[in-house]
């Protein structure tokens, strides 16, 4: 039965279920849109194309390694990653760190809706002379995304459903389009420069996706087998993700200044690049609202319940376009970078609780999470975002992967802490 409620703040029963290739087809959205074009285009310039293959297919399997095993763990509990850290970090501490993930991703709602009116003035200048004013763009957008959001997940779902595969045919399409044209000189390509260090590479790659990883059990929670779990992160993340990034790096080959834009403007498919930047940030956006609507419920549960869903996702997505409307995304933007990165060390706290601390075992995290604040939890956090921040900044690495740091020094710090802390509640215990 597919789902017809959205269960915010509850597990989803285990009658309820999605097919796996439609919850891939969700999460691939997140890959099939500009962002993950221009970091293709970034990339290839900046190295060698062996490189650049290597390190896009080694961040992709990262990422599929890191949201198969975020998905199990939400599959195998039936709840999403914001009730997750209730279970880990307390029912309290909790509200803490979702009121962090629900602030970075309206951040990132309006920053999309931002980048969006500003790729389609310059598309409506060109293909069609218009020069008037930009703001009904942000408008209608934002009015669109936040009105599929309010229908639900069955919405996103039916979107992905026929969005998804259009915008995967025209990366197709712009990929021949750009070997069409500069296919003889892709294999000999050398950058100006110092070639991009492969640990660079891979940190980009992971970097950029790594948060659409960390909450792959919003909805895998829909799902009943590992084995679909691990099939949806290798169709969102070393299929969808590598195939848009190598289409973007050859198409930025082919046009070595500008980005992707005036690259899809100089080979004249100005109109399949309005339907990629108007069909990815449809529905990335309408996966980023849902997420902001599962976290807000956690921060607030007294009144998610007092209030209906619909009303919290009008609200919080008018809250994004106002943010997008007023222009105070040019100061919340390096904010909104360095917020983001908290979401990481999340998945290496989660996934070691889970399959190292209590060994599979769900009732076992519910009965120790009955606390209002679990610190062991809340210090690995600050370790492992401790860790990237170094890591970003290229002061200490572990394994010259940024997002790789940050999950490490959490996970390793949570089962340390873990048990040296069982170790001292036994001896206390035992003592007379």
């Amino acid at each position: 039965m597919s789902p017809d409620g959205d269960y915010l703040t509850e597990t989803v029963p285990q009658g309820v279920a999605l097919p796996w290739w439609r919850v891939a087809l969700m999460m691939s959205a997140f890959s099939v849109s500009l962002p993950t074009l221009v970091t293709g285009v970034d990339l290839a310039r900046v190295t060698t194309m062996p490189g650049f293959v290597t390190g896009m297919l080694a961040g992709g399997l990262i990422l599929t390694i890191i949201g198969s095993l975020m998905g199990i763990v939400g599959a195998r509990t039936r709840l999403s990653s914001y009730m997750l850290a209730r279970l880990v970090f307390g029912e309290r501490g909790a509200m803490a760190l979702n009121a962090a993930f629900a602030v970075s991703l309206l951040g990132w709602f309006g920053v999309n809706i931002d980048l969006f009116a500003d790729a389609m003035r310059v598309l409506l200048a060109t293909l069609w002379g218009w020069h008037g004013p930009i703001w009904p763009v942000e408008l209608g957008s934002g009015l669109l995304m936040t009105l599929t959001t309010t229908v639900g997940l069955c919405a996103i779902d039916r979107l992905s459903l026929v969005l998804t595969p259009l915008l995967f045919l025209a990366t197709v399409w712009l990929l021949l389009c750009a070997l069409d044209v500069s296919h003889a000189g892709i294999m000999d390509h050398m950058p100006h420069g110092h070639a991009l260090r492969m640990g660079d590479i891979i940190s980009a790659v992971v970097g950029g996706v790594a948060v659409g990883a960390v909450i792959m059990p919003d909805l895998c929670r829909f799902l009943h087998r590992d084995r679909d779990v691990v099939l949806v992160s290798v169709c969102a993340y070393l299929l969808s993700a590598s195939f848009v990034m190598f289409a973007g790096g050859v198409a930025g080959l082919l046009v070595p200044q500008g980005g992707m834009l005036q690259i899809m403007l100089h080979m004249g498919l100005g109109l399949l690049a309005f339907g990629l930047i108007f069909g990815g940030t449809w529905t990335v956006n309408a996966l980023n609202l849902y997420s902001v609507i599962l976290s807000a419920a956690t921060v607030f549960p007294a009144r998610s319940h007092q209030t209906s869903r619909p009303v919290l996702t009008l609200a919080c997505g008018l809250l994004g376009t106002v943010l997008a409307f007023g222009g105070l995304l040019d100061h919340f933007i390096a904010f909104l970078f360095y917020l983001s990165i908290a979401f990481v060390p999340v998945a290496g706290i989660v996934i070691v609780d889970f399959f190292v601390l209590h060994a599979l075992d769900h009732d076992s995290m519910v009965h120790a999470a009955r606390r209002p604040v679990v610190w062991r939890a809340f210090v690995s956090w600050a370790a492992g975002t401790g860790i990237s921040l170094l890591a970003s900044a290229g002061v200490v690495t572990l394994t010259g992967i940024a997002a790789c740091d940050a999950i490490l020094g959490a996970g390793m710090t949570h089962a340390l802490a873990g048990f040296v802390g069982r170790r001292v509640a036994g001896r206390a215990v035992r003592r007379p």
